[in-house]
């Protein structure tokens, strides 16, 4: 299992951060290499990355979704299963957002997991960053 994790304070109340993390128009906006999200039912969506010329078809279940403080999924795509997790905490200045991704690789990608566990660190990190920048400017 790899995990990576990261935390960010949003200059917004959780409702508003909510809605940017739940919506898959917002998603692709904010996340790093996400292309293309679309929901296929309630709760379920398939989203594309594309990420150093690698395409990856992802099929998203929602486990948890507790408005405005957390939302759980599970994803499963050609060589990856993971879970993420989102938490929203209210803070003086608005909310703290944490999310964790915990990935377990298959086939080729299993000998390069270390790598591309490292990568995954930094586009969740500029992820975030967008997301701030982009629930802020309104």
């Amino acid at each position: 299992m790899h995990r990576n994790e990261a935390s960010i304070e949003i200059a917004a109340p959780p409702e508003a951060v909510f809605a940017r993390i739940v919506s898959p128009e917002e998603r692709v906006r904010w996340v790093s290499g996400l292309v293309s999200s679309e929901e296929t039912e309630a709760g379920a969506y398939r989203e594309v990355v594309e990420d150093h010329g690698l395409r990856l078809e992802l099929d998203v279940l929602t486990e948890r979704s507790e408005a405005p403080t957390a939302v759980d999924a599970r994803m499963t795509g050609r060589g990856l299963r993971a879970t993420v997790t989102n938490r929203l905490e209210p803070t003086a200045g608005g909310t703290r957002l944490t999310v964790r991704v915990e990935s377990e690789y298959g086939g080729l990608a299993r000998f390069a997991a270390p790598l591309v566990t490292r990568h995954a660190q930094g586009n969740l990190e500029s992820s975030l960053a967008r997301l701030k920048q982009l629930v802020e400017s309104g």
